[in-house]
């Protein structure tokens, strides 16, 4: 049996690749994701999953760091939501500066193509990533919330 925690993460992997997908309609976005395979769909949730996992971890450091292993407060939780809003632009924010500095000099990626601009697209990415995790997150909190209700 898997434990829920791990369901949780699973879950909420999938509720953001899906929910960041529509950016991939972007040529320069797209483009990112022709590397380590050939195939997009494939290293979009290889590359994506591996982001959105290292966003979680941030999330619990981000906790360890606020609220200790003791229960939270009404202080800590408003620490932790802000602590959560600035992971959320934080790690999305370090991969693009990463793509913008790695793949073009590996010949990789390159950020001038036809549309969008490679920094304007990523730069978008970033704010939406943020946004849907902000809103994820959210909705997880609540439910383990509610979960924990005495019934």
């Amino acid at each position: 049996m898997v434990p829920v925690e791990v369901s949780v993460v699973v879950g909420f992997v999938l509720a953001v690749l899906l929910a960041w997908a529509p950016l991939l309609s972007i040529e320069r976005l797209r483009a990112l994701f022709a590397w380590p395979t050939r195939s997009v769909g494939v290293n979009y949730l290889l590359v994506g999953s591996v982001v959105v996992v290292g966003q979680c971890v941030s999330y619990l450091g981000v906790i360890l760091l606020v609220a200790g292993t003791g229960s939270v407060t009404g202080g800590e939780a408003a620490g932790i939501v802000g602590g959560v809003v600035g992971a959320n632009l934080l790690v999305p924010g370090a991969a693009a500066v990463a793509s913008l500095r790695l793949l073009p000099s590996r010949g990789y990626w390159s950020p001038d193509g036809e549309g969008f601009g490679g920094r304007f697209a990523l730069g978008l990415g970033v704010v939406w990533y943020a946004v849907v995790t902000s809103v994820a997150f959210v909705v997880v909190a609540l439910g383990a919330m509610f979960a924990a209700l005495p019934t």
